[in-house]
């Protein structure tokens, strides 16, 4: 049997968008802004993408590295 690491793999990656209003402390209210909203600045709230690579182990890096570049821009 072939090892199943070495054919090519598809990482799925679900969005669900949820932007909230702050309260004074910095705090999340728990008010989200309705989808409506989001749609009318261009922003679909919830959406599909992958990352693709040819074995297994490709693919992982790929994830990785794509989900480090989300951190880091969420640290700048």
């Amino acid at each position: 049997m072939k090892n199943p690491t070495h054919k090519p793999h598809t990482a799925v990656i679900s969005v669900q968008l949820e932007v909230h209003s702050l309260l004074d402390s910095g705090e999340c209210s728990g008010n989200i802004i309705k989808a409506e909203i989001l749609k009318d600045y261009g922003i679909d709230p919830a959406f599909l993408t992958t990352v693709s690579g040819f074995t297994l182990d490709d693919c992982l890096s790929k994830l990785k590295s794509k989900l480090e570049d989300l951190k880091n821009e969420h640290d700048e």
